[in-house]
């Protein structure tokens, strides 16, 4: 059931988007560990990176399962989120939506700079730096536009959850590239 005012901002929102950004970022990092690990190389993960322990994978090939298995796992997040707004219509759950453009968005801009998730293996499959990330943020944003109906979102929500959630992820890789937190 939507909530009456759904399009207010209050602090229980705010931690949402905040929850959103911290779980979202971790499970995609671990997706990457997981398949790293269930590929037989030993895999190390912070808050906003997973790499293999040695430096090098045990074989070259699993590079691109290891990089695709992160924004897969945030595209699949995104799916599940949502069908569940369809099916409940609760504004909770959007935040865990609306990260998940805002992340692979993100990431494709980072691809100018130093190639990222979609960027590596667009490179790697031979169809160009921006070609997936253009794919997955595309499929994203209508995700987000259809949910975005569904709850009746305004635009000023949708600006403060864009806000909100590019200061987290900001605070979450300052904080994972000061600190280096070792997740596992």
């Amino acid at each position: 059931m939507i909530e009456k005012n759904t399009n207010s901002i209050n602090l229980k929102y705010i931690f949402l988007v905040f929850v959103a950004v911290f779980l979202s970022t971790i499970s995609h990092e671990l997706a990457h560990w997981g398949m790293g690990q269930f590929l037989g190389n030993k895999m190390t993960v912070s808050l906003n990176t997973a790499n293999p322990i040695s430096g090098s994978y045990l074989q070259e090939w699993h590079r691109n399962y290891i990089t695709l298995a992160g924004p897969l796992f945030t595209v699949l997040q995104a799916i599940l989120c949502y069908f569940l707004i369809v099916r409940y219509k609760r504004i909770e759950i959007y935040p865990f939506l609306f990260f998940p453009l805002v992340m692979r968005f993100a990431a494709g801009l980072i691809n100018l700079k130093s190639p990222n998730d979609e960027g590596r293996l667009g490179l790697s499959l031979g169809i160009g730096l921006l070609t997936i990330s253009i794919f997955v943020c595309l499929f994203l944003f209508v995700l987000v536009r259809n949910a975005t109906k569904e709850l009746k979102i305004n635009w000023k929500l949708n600006m403060l959850s864009f806000i909100l959630c590019c200061l987290f992820l900001l605070l979450l890789t300052f904080i994972d590239a000061k600190f280096k937190i070792k997740l596992i």
